[in-house]
C-alpha cells in the first residue's frame, strides 16, 4: 500500500459495528445511527500492515489478504481488520483504498463504490463510472473483482442494479458478474442496513452500510453513491 490518498471501511457484522475513516472525516456506524468524527487520520505501517487511529476514539490494523485490485485510478485491497472502536473490540474485514488519481468529474455525473466481504477468501470489489450527460446507469463503466478460493480474478462484464428511496437513497442493490469463460453471471444482492448523506465542495455522497448475499453466504460491505450536487450548484 502506496501513501497516496487513503480511505478505510470495516464491517463488524458481530458487533453491528461498521465504519468509514477518511482524512478529516471518519463516519461510524454504530447499531445503525451514524456518528462523525472530524478528528485527523493517524497511520503508520508495520511491513504490510497498516495501523489507523482517529482521535481516542479508533484504532484499527489492517492487514491485507489479498492482491491489490485495480479500478482505475485507486487500488483496493481486502484487509482483516481488528482493533478498537470506542469501547468495543473488533475482529472484521474491510478495504483499503488508495486513490491515486482523482476522478474527473468534469467528465462524470456520478461515481459509485461497492464491496460485498463474505469471508478472507470471497469478495466483490467494484466501481462504476457514470460518463457526463449519459441518459442512464446502463452507459456506466464498470470494473470489478472477484476474489475466491483467496485469488482475485478481473470481472469481464458487471452489471449493477439499484432500487432508490424517494430521497435518492440506495435501498436494495444488485450484481451481476460475468466472468470468462463462463455461459452464466454469478449474482449477489444486498440491503441497506445503514446510511448516511454528505456533502463535499459541489458533490453529494449517499454512503450505505449493506448487508450481502452471494452463493449461499451472507457478509457485509459498502455502497457509496456520489453525484453532482446541482442543489448546490443552483
Amino acid at each position: 500500500m502506496s501513501e497516496g490518498a487513503l480511505s478505510l471501511a470495516f464491517f463488524d457484522r458481530a458487533r453491528n459495528v461498521h465504519g468509514t475513516v477518511r482524512q478529516g472525516l471518519t463516519v461510524l456506524f454504530e447499531n445503525g445511527r451514524p456518528r462523525a468524527l472530524d478528528e485527523e487520520l493517524r497511520t503508520s505501517r508495520n511491513g504490510v500492515e497498516l495501523a489507523a487511529a482517529v482521535g481516542d476514539e479508533l484504532e484499527l490494523t489492517f492487514e491485507p489478504l489479498c492482491d491489490p485490485a485495480d479500478v482505475g485510478g485507486a487500488s483496493v485491497r481486502v484487509c482483516g481488520v481488528r482493533g478498537r472502536v470506542g469501547g468495543a473490540q473488533v475482529d472484521c474485514l474491510g478495504v483499503v483504498t488508495d486513490t491515486t488519481e482523482a476522478p474527473r468529474w468534469a467528465e462524470l455525473d456520478a461515481l459509485r463504490s461497492l464491496c460485498a466481504l463474505f469471508d478472507p477468501t470471497r469478495a466483490v470489489l467494484a466501481v462504476a463510472r457514470r460518463p457526463r450527460g449519459a441518459p442512464a446507469h446502463g452507459a456506466e463503466e464498470v470494473v470489478a473483482w472477484l476474489l475466491g478460493g483467496g485469488a482475485l480474478n478481473r470481472v469481464g462484464e458487471a452489471r449493477v442494479s439499484t432500487v432508490y428511496d424517494a430521497e435518492g437513497r440506495q435501498r436494495h442493490v444488485g450484481l451481476e458478474l460475468w466472468m470468462p469463460g463462463e455461459d452464466f453471471p454469478r449474482r449477489a444482492s444486498g440491503s441497506a442496513v445503514a446510511g448516511t448523506t454528505l456533502t463535499f465542495e459541489g458533490l453529494r455522497v449517499n454512503a450505505a452500510v449493506i448487508d450481502w448475499r452471494m452463493e449461499g453466504r451472507e457478509g457485509a460491505g459498502a455502497y457509496e453513491l456520489t453525484v453532482r450536487d446541482e442543489r448546490e450548484a443552483a
